[in-house]
């Protein structure tokens, strides 16, 4: 009788742990940006992976598709794909790559990051 007790009180501890935490932190995920303008339309995707978690290292590959427009007409598609591996500081909130000085401000409790415009995360 004890032991079901015991294992009663355990499973509603549990349960109450499970109930109040958080939605997931992590910065890693797709995150998605589009606009156009008059002279371009353009998507950028950027996903961010963990590298190294006892370094709090991350690979970052940046995806862009953009359509130039000239003179008033559409241009044919053009990608551009980056990779490179950025540190976390998370008193700051900003992953750090060192050898070109790029970095990127996460919001996590938004959902977003800051790459020189707003991208939202969505997965």
């Amino acid at each position: 009788m004890k032991a079901l007790k015991f294992i009663i009180v355990i499973s509603c501890l549990l349960l109450v742990i499970a109930c109040n935490e958080k939605g997931d932190k992590s910065i890693a995920g797709v995150y998605v940006m589009s606009f156009k303008n008059e002279y371009s339309i353009a998507t950028d995707t950027i996903v961010i992976e963990a590298y190294s978690i006892e370094a709090k290292s991350f690979q970052v590959e940046r995806r862009d598709g953009f359509h130039r427009i000239r003179e008033g007409n559409v241009l044919p598609k053009e990608f551009k794909r980056e990779h490179w591996i950025a540190t976390y500081n998370e008193e700051k909130q900003v992953l750090q790559e060192s050898e070109f000085g790029k970095q990127i401000y996460i919001n996590q409790d938004a959902g977003t990051l800051s790459f020189g415009a707003t991208y939202r995360k969505i997965r």
